[in-house]
């Protein structure tokens, strides 16, 4: 069990960015533990860092890295199934060792041309195993704010506001990136849209957008959603309706 994920501050510290720990270590054991975990991602992350820059183009710079994981993202598109994985390298054995963490951690690296993104213990094994999403090749972005009061005593009398972002985009070549974001990552992402001048060209909506209209449907979480939910609406209403009518018709409700 993961106790405390270092990936967010690890990442963050990279961006010069100050951050919490996703879950303070509370014991001189796991305060230990997380040192350790931290120390060696670092380095692990190094690595990553140099296998990205073999990646760029000769015009080609980092500006900055957007980290995800489990406990404060979705896993839904990166999860796999039941979450495994099979290393094969000894970095990402060594990587899965030392930070209990199969497919958990993610990265989406903007440079000032387009995004990287992949799954860390897959990128350690394959520095092929990854995803290019060219500036020039997005034209409408969802990025949509969304917050909900959570009471956080048994009466209810204290509240907490929780705020996350939902991001959506299809390219040109119809691939297409849904993701579940802190309110850390998405005001980094409108950051960047700010002041990459690459991506200054890229309408922000609350909308998801797609080339094709099927695409609306089989690849629209959010609206698989609604549509089932409003099925489910109606399907249970009718029902009502159907038995209503029989009591008034019949004088039995069956």
């Amino acid at each position: 069990m993961i106790f405390s994920n270092p990936f967010i501050e690890v990442v963050s510290n990279m961006n010069g960015l100050a951050t919490k720990t996703f879950v303070k270590p509370t014991t001189p054991y796991l305060q230990q533990k997380y040192r350790e975990r931290q120390a060696s991602l670092y380095i692990t992350m190094r690595q990553i860092l140099d296998q990205v820059t073999a990646l760029l183009d000769d015009d080609e710079k980092i500006i900055n890295f957007m980290p995800m994981t489990d406990e404060q993202n979705s896993q839904v598109a990166t999860g796999g199934v039941m979450g495994m994985y099979h290393t094969k390298s000894t970095a990402a054995k060594n990587y899965m060792h030392e930070q209990e963490s199969l497919r958990g951690n993610r990265l989406m690296v903007f440079t000032n041309k387009r995004m990287i993104f992949f799954i860390v213990i897959e990128f350690l094994d394959n520095a092929e195993q990854y995803f290019s999403y060219k500036y020039s090749a997005l034209h409408a972005v969802k990025l949509k704010k969304h917050s909900q009061v959570i009471p956080t005593d048994h009466k209810g009398l204290k509240r907490v506001t929780d705020t996350w972002y939902t991001l959506d985009f299809q390219t040109d070549d119809r691939h297409i990136f849904t993701e579940i974001l802190t309110p850390e990552n998405g005001n980094l992402f409108k950051k960047n849209v700010l002041t990459i001048p690459a991506m200054q060209n890229i309408v922000l909506t609350d909308k998801v957008t797609r080339i094709k209209k099927l695409d609306l449907f089989f690849s629209n979480v959010a609206g698989q959603y609604s549509f089932f939910m409003w099925l489910g609406i109606i399907y249970s209403g009718g029902l009502t309706l159907f038995f209503l009518l029989q009591w008034i018709f019949t004088g039995s409700p069956i």
